[in-house]
């Protein structure tokens, strides 16, 4: 009787080393991915606060007397990924409309270019949020679980924050605008 009681411990000791091993394997795994989005993140909201420094500074050359959006407030956000993107996505839709409205002055092919590497720079962005916002949400699906859920909760994970996908919201905004 007291080997069988010993042997269920054992037993149930070890499968808990299993679910716990198993569990942590889960999220190192995911965590991997996660932190490869944000340091692809990083790079492409870089280039995109580089972007708006081009394409302010030539919209001066040209002339362009208008109230340009303040892009150095963004410089103390960059620790922070959401507030980053947030911060630069606030810029782009201001962006967007000051080239909407000063269109004539703007189809000069320095113009254009600038322009479509904005837009594929948004792009690029909005394809690092859904892949991040991919594995985050498969992160939290296991820290609710079973099995890895014990796991979580022994190793103490908390859920993770989906970034907003903002692209369709700007051309709602754009959308707005032609109406009026």
């Amino acid at each position: 009787m007291v080997l069988g009681i010993i042997i269920l411990i054992f037993f149930l000791g070890m499968l808990l080393a299993g679910i716990l091993f198993y569990s942590k394997q889960k999220f190192i795994n995911l965590e991997i991915f996660l932190k490869e989005a944000e340091n692809n993140m990083d790079i492409v909201l870089e280039k995109k606060l580089e972007l708006f420094r081009r394409l302010i500074s030539h919209m001066k050359k040209k002339k362009i007397d208008a109230v340009y959006p303040n892009i150095e407030k963004c410089k103390d956000l960059k620790e922070d990924h959401r507030s980053f993107h947030s911060a630069l996505f606030d810029i782009y839709t201001e962006m967007i409309l000051l080239v909407d409205e000063m269109e004539e002055k703007l189809k000069d092919e320095k113009s254009i270019s600038l322009l479509d590497q904005l837009m594929d720079n948004e792009d690029d962005l909005t394809a690092i949020v859904k892949y991040y916002n991919d594995y985050a949400t498969d992160y939290n699906f296991y820290l609710h679980h079973f099995p890895t859920s014990l796991g979580a909760k022994f190793l103490r994970y908390d859920d993770l924050e989906l970034f907003r996908n903002e692209k369709r919201e700007t051309f709602e905004i754009l959308k707005e605008k032609q109406k009026e």
